[in-house]
């Protein structure tokens, strides 16, 4: 895997300068905090959902990265035992059932269509695709709802070319709230506000 803290010391050296690193998941999570659609919240998940899936934590305005720098990667965590296999030498990550490449996969497997997420969801067939979109609202209400168990945050923030699936925020939320522990659940599943660039205004946000 890769060692971002090399590679951080190599530059450094290469450029004899400190500089400051970070994932995008954790940079999207520490703009849309401070700037965007998290303003108000103390602690505030993260999600990216695109070609792969992360996250990140903020509490009260500050990164939290924790004692192995993994904080926040729910899309590494096991969502079926044995299930798909995943690049990092893991089977069942959640990143290989609700990523936008794993996705357009299933569709393909269950319908035999080549198609890209945007043409699946503009174009979606319930009558064709309803195992599709059972099996993705399932696997993404189990994700979050597990999340949610863990961290109990104040507010959830979708980011990633998937947050853009409008069913995400209506349906979604009924899956993971229907998978939640609490019988009361109130945490709010919300949109981005700061879209492609969110992640870039989150590194020139480190300090």
């Amino acid at each position: 895997m890769f060692n971002w803290k090399i590679f951080k010391k190599d530059l450094e050296n290469k450029l004899e300068k400190n500089i400051l690193i970070e994932n995008d998941a954790n940079c999207f999570t520490l703009s849309e905090s401070k700037m965007g659609a998290g303003i108000g919240f103390g602690l505030v998940f993260g999600v990216i959902m695109g070609t792969g899936v992360g996250g990140g934590i903020v509490i009260n305005n500050v990164l939290h990265c924790g004692k192995n720098d993994i904080a926040g990667e729910w899309g590494h965590h096991t969502l079926h035992q044995n299930g798909n296999s995943c690049y990092c030498g893991k089977s069942g990550c959640v990143e290989t059932y609700i990523s936008g490449p794993s996705l357009e996969k299933r569709w393909n497997e269950l319908t035999g269509n080549t198609q890209s997420m945007p043409e699946i969801i503009s174009n979606f067939d319930y009558t064709v695709g309803k195992q599709w979109k059972d099996e993705f609202l399932d696997n993404f209400g189990y994700g979050l709802a597990n999340v949610i168990d863990i961290l109990d945050p104040d507010a959830i923030i979708l980011g990633g070319g998937l947050s853009n699936i409008d069913f995400l925020y209506t349906e979604g939320k009924k899956s993971i709230y229907s998978k939640v522990f609490s019988d009361i659940i109130e945490t709010p599943i919300l949109k981005n506000k700061l879209g492609d660039s969110s992640g870039v205004f989150g590194a020139a946000l480190l300090d």
